[in-house]
């Protein structure tokens, strides 16, 4: 931006080492489009000024964006199967804890408690690598083994 501001200056030196005046229709002419161009160079300049700073407070929009997604779309959910109509959807893992909160389904619009959940249905994304055979391969002392 800088460069076409300083070609403007340039030429309106030029026009007016040329000595040109308005007493011709040629010279003011000349020095009308200079004013212009000059105009024009310096609105230019406050666009891209502008510009640049419509960019920055986008970028920092953005970012809260991002930080509200995190918080809003976090890993804290879980996807589970409701217990009347079977479709899977998406709950916050922490109401799973309280078995008196009910859940209402998006899909059949039946309310459901935690404790009505089949949990072996869960499409929860836990690695398990809990082998769940029935020998005690815990690691844990039983303390009823002596």
């Amino acid at each position: 931006m800088s460069d076409l501001k300083e070609r403007v200056s340039y030429l309106q030196g030029l026009v007016d080492g040329l000595d040109i005046t308005d007493a011709t229709k040629e010279g003011k002419a000349i020095t009308v489009i200079a004013g212009i161009l000059k105009e024009m160079a310096e609105a230019i300049t406050d666009i891209a000024l502008t510009q640049e700073d419509i960019q920055d407070y986008i970028d920092c929009i953005d970012d809260d964006l991002a930080d509200l997604e995190d918080e809003v779309y976090s890993e804290d959910f879980v996807s589970i199967d409701c217990p009347n109509c079977g479709e899977a959807i998406e709950v916050d893992a922490s109401i799973l804890d309280e078995s008196d909160v009910g859940i209402i389904c998006p899909e059949c619009g039946e309310e459901f408690t935690p404790d009505e959940v089949s949990w072996d249905l869960c499409h929860c994304d836990f690695q398990d690598d809990y082998d769940y055979d029935d020998d005690d391969d815990d690691g844990f002392e039983d303390d009823d083994e002596e």
